[in-house]
């Protein structure tokens, strides 16, 4: 942080969010977005004063039509600036950018040309801003267009690695990046495989839950440091601070946001791979699963995630990279498109995909309770489902339902 950075100012202000807030904070994502990260920094760090009064004036200020949410939002960021007191006193920009200077990091904030915009899909969840490790320059290549977050159990059996350096090897090998948690287990297959076959300038990225000044987990140390001379480490965590279980599954919805789908090799029935799995669906990203063994408990998130039909089963990168083709092919739709082109993308949908479809209406929005009661299905499944079709232009949300889009008018084009 020089003063030669024209966001100096901003820059270091989002430096001092980071040490105070909490990722995934929403009440100092409203505030960043209403008064900007100068003053949002100087409130939450208690250089000024965030009163009611204050707060209203703001929100006027910014054309808000419902003033009266000022008392809530400000109780809100009140309460957390309360039990934030304690990190106010820590480390401060300037030592940030010591210590950055020190691990050779640097900050990437949402201003910054190359801030990744695919975090922006995450809304009040997005990142304040990304401290990396390794070539900067990198980050422009980092685009959900060219990469795959492969992510799954730590304890991986001989069959989930095999499957894991197979996927990942050949995604790398074909030109695109991967993307996972710099953890143990298919991590780690995962990051070995980009840097071992991918022809690339960026083979592949790590999402840390930590520091990038204290590279987590220790066995892996020389993994992530390879990572940092070819690749990316990234992590919206402050310098100097340890991962916890809550931060591996914050920084899940970063590997979600950063990729354009999300593969599962190996998951348990309850695991951080399908936290993964369950961001990707809610920002409406193509997620895959491999199947595993019957009796394996480690395949049982998988499995589940087939059997719901919130991920296709996936055995080939082939199935994957065709799918990324048949995506494209709603842009492609006109007036005068061959009519077996719909028909192809209806037929590359999902079961659940499929079953929404039918039951949506043509012309009268329907809600997603009563397309969850009449497909016995739960109304998260059936949103998810929507949120797809949406993607592939063959569902639209008027109000609060939805119905189908108009299908492309090639039977009467004769």
């Amino acid at each position: 942080m020089t003063r030669n950075d024209p966001y100096h100012e901003i820059r270091k202000a989002r430096t001092e969010i980071l040490r105070i807030t909490d990722p995934e904070d929403t009440a100092t994502y409203t505030l960043i977005r209403l008064v900007g990260p100068v003053l949002a920094a100087d409130y939450l760090t208690g250089r000024q004063e965030l009163t009611p009064r204050r707060l209203a004036q703001h929100l006027e200020q910014a054309g808000a039509h419902d003033v009266s949410a000022a008392p809530a939002l400000t109780a809100a960021i009140g309460e957390r600036t309360q039990r934030w007191k304690s990190r106010r006193a820590g480390i401060t920009a300037q030592q940030d950018m010591a210590l950055a200077r020190a691990s050779g990091s640097w900050l990437c904030i949402p201003e910054d040309a190359d801030w990744p915009r695919a975090l922006n899909d995450l809304a009040e969840k997005t990142p304040v801003g990304l401290w990396g490790r390794g070539d900067r320059q990198l980050l422009r290549h980092l685009t959900t267009e060219t990469s795959y977050a492969v992510v799954g159990s730590r304890d991986v059996s001989s069959y989930g690695n095999s499957a894991t350096s197979h996927l990942a090897g050949e995604l790398a090998n074909q030109g695109y990046t991967v993307v996972s948690g710099g953890a143990f287990g298919v991590d780690a297959t995962a990051h070995r495989a980009a840097l071992a076959t991918s022809p690339l300038l960026l083979p592949t990225v790590a999402l840390m839950a930590g520091g990038l000044d204290r590279l987590y987990p220790k066995p892996n140390e020389r993994l992530l440091h390879e990572i940092i001379e070819r690749g990316l480490l990234l992590s919206e965590v402050p310098l100097g601070q340890n991962p916890t279980r809550y931060r591996f599954l914050q920084r899940n919805r970063l590997i979600a946001a950063l990729t354009g789908a999300s593969i599962v090799v190996e998951a348990r029935w309850r695991s951080g791979a399908l936290n993964t799995a369950h961001h990707a669906l809610e920002l409406g990203r193509p997620v895959y699963a491999v199947p595993g063994p019957i009796f394996s408990p480690t395949s049982e998130g998988c499995h589940r995630l087939i059997r719901d039909g919130l991920a296709q089963l996936v055995t080939d990168t082939r199935h994957i990279l065709d799918d990324r083709t048949s995506r494209l092919v709603p842009e492609a739709v006109s007036l005068f498109s061959a009519p077996s082109a719909h028909q192809q993308l209806l037929d590359s949908l999902t079961e659940t995909q499929r079953r929404v479809w039918d039951v949506l209406p043509l012309r009268t929005p329907v809600i997603v309770e009563d397309l969850s009661s009449d497909l016995s299905l739960p109304a998260r499944t059936v949103m998810v489902a929507l949120s797809q079709l949406n993607r592939l232009q063959l569902a639209q949300q008027e109000g609060l339902g939805w119905r189908k889009n108009k299908l492309p008018a090639t039977s009467s084009q004769g």
